[in-house]
């Protein structure tokens, strides 16, 4: 598959696989997208003993029991505002590293990025094992998509199930049916997306590019190329023009711009290395996402010629009338990038108090209403409530439940034929959770009336230590 570019009255036609180059960013980004994919496919094989009863998966999502587990932490539903800021800390991370380099994210850790690089070595394999074009190297190189493309769509399906049982849960049919439909969304995706649409998803199916123009500003980092050195284009051949010969600023200013070539030789090494074929003499273009080849090609050839390297490299835009030599740092100490520094802190401030802050044991008692009491034949009074409950306790075997409020109160869960008692000790279980009917009921004498304030008290039977309290009501006829 080939595709052709327009670019400056020529026509150049580029193999869909971009050229190979070595370099700084070519180093970084295989460096960096080694260990995200490492991170993506190893976590669910981590271990994490949480103690008996518990999986010991260290990253793993709990869709039966309604929980997530990261290690020694425990998310249950309630904890959705942790997952929010979250999601606010990875979108305003993700505008502070727009505002200061451009788009990085989208040239380095961008899961489209990553694959797809990924997809590309596989192309380059091939080639070497078998040659370029032929049937061989084409069947090749898709039975190796098609392998990384299950085995992407295994890594992410493992994260919902026990990655050491997984495997073998699939083969026998034990899995269930949405691991299966799961894994072959994942591969048909993976397969597509990375083997087929590449740089077609950065240029037209992304919506980041059209809202990093909004990000970026005078002070932002982006790939340029530096045309005061560059222009006029011309043979490696032709003279150099005069006044890149290190003259002062005054007679380069003053020398003629049509008596020789710049530093460009006009070599397209820069378009055929670029992911996205993105000619990036023509400016800051929607289609560059920042990986930075292009500047590796260029001072790879600059190194050649025997002329500075920095022709294409990272630069605020209008460094055309800075034109200097040497390379710009980041400036950070500007508003709009610590306004998303702040704001950055800012949620993971909020997450970390959302952590610190959970409660180990949620209990949930709501009132029966209908009716709201019951009159027993004795003269004591009865009300009913619903009672849930559930720890994230290493080791909690059971509960021990208690009232104040209501002088002579006495309790029994449903789910028992026990008398009722002033406390009740109830077991916990291998679940960790309580789903039961909790009996409160009052003496005659000493029946309240109408509503009155009561509270259920729940605490640890061996230490005292109490665990959760709920203030409720408990109803009585009218007096």
């Amino acid at each position: 598959m080939t595709t052709t570019i327009a670019i400056d009255r020529r026509t150049v036609t580029r193999l869909s696989l971009p050229q190979k180059v070595r370099g700084r960013y070519r180093a970084i980004k295989t460096t960096v997208a080694a260990i995200l994919l490492t991170l993506f496919f190893a976590t669910p094989w981590l271990r994490w003993d949480r103690g008996a009863h518990l999986p010991d998966q260290a990253v793993l999502f709990d869709l039966s029991g309604r929980r997530l587990f990261i290690f020694g932490l425990e998310f249950w539903p309630q904890d959705l505002p942790i997952a929010v800021g979250a999601l606010i800390l990875g979108a305003f991370g993700l505008f502070y590293a727009t505002t200061l380099a451009g788009r990085v994210w989208c040239g380095f850790t961008c899961p489209q990025t990553v694959w797809t690089d990924l997809f590309y070595g596989v192309d380059r394999l091939c080639e070497r094992l078998v040659g370029r074009g032929s049937i061989k190297s084409k069947v090749l190189r898709n039975v190796i998509w098609i392998a990384v493309a299950v085995l992407t769509g295994f890594g992410f399906a493992a994260y919902f199930n026990d990655a050491i049982t997984f495997p073998i849960a699939l083969v026998t049919g034990a899995a269930p049916i949405g691991a299966y439909v799961t894994i072959g969304v994942l591969t048909l995706t993976t397969w597509l997306l990375a083997g087929y649409a590449r740089e077609r998803v950065c240029l037209h199916m992304c919506p980041w590019p059209r809202f990093q123009a909004a990000l970026l500003d005078r002070d932002s980092l982006v790939v340029t190329y530096q045309k005061w050195r560059g222009e006029p284009r011309g043979k490696k051949k032709a003279p150099i023009r005069t006044d890149l010969l290190g003259l002062s600023s005054l007679v380069r200013e003053a020398a003629a711009f049509d008596d020789g070539r710049g530093d460009c030789i006009d070599c397209y090494r820069c378009v055929s290395v670029c992911p996205t074929g993105v000619d990036i003499r023509e400016g800051l273009q929607m289609g560059c996402i920042g990986c930075g080849l292009c500047i590796d090609a260029c001072d790879e050839i600059m190194t050649k010629v025997d002329r500075p390297k920095g022709l294409i490299r990272f630069d605020v835009e209008g460094s055309e009338t800075r034109r200097g030599i040497k390379q710009p740092g980041l400036n950070l100490l500007r508003p709009k990038s610590i306004l998303y520094a702040l704001l950055c802190l800012l949620a993971l401030g909020g997450m970390a108090y959302g952590i610190t802050s959970m409660d180990n044991v949620m209990v949930e008692v709501e009132p029966q209403r209908n009716p709201p009491f019951i009159q027993l034949s004795d003269g004591a009074v009865r009300n009913d409530y619903t009672l849930r409950l559930a720890h994230r306790l290493g080791a909690f075997d059971g509960v021990r439940i208690s009232s104040s409020g209501i002088p002579g109160a006495v309790l029994r869960l449903g789910s028992t034929d026990d008398a009722g008692m002033p406390h009740i000790d109830a077991t916990v279980g291998e679940t960790r959770q309580i789903s039961d009917r909790l009996f409160v009921v009052v003496p005659a004498g000493q029946i309240p009336a109408g509503r009155a304030a009561f509270r259920i008290i729940f605490s640890d039977p061996l230490s005292g230590t109490e665990l959760a309290t709920v203030d409720t009501y408990f109803w009585g006829p009218d007096q």
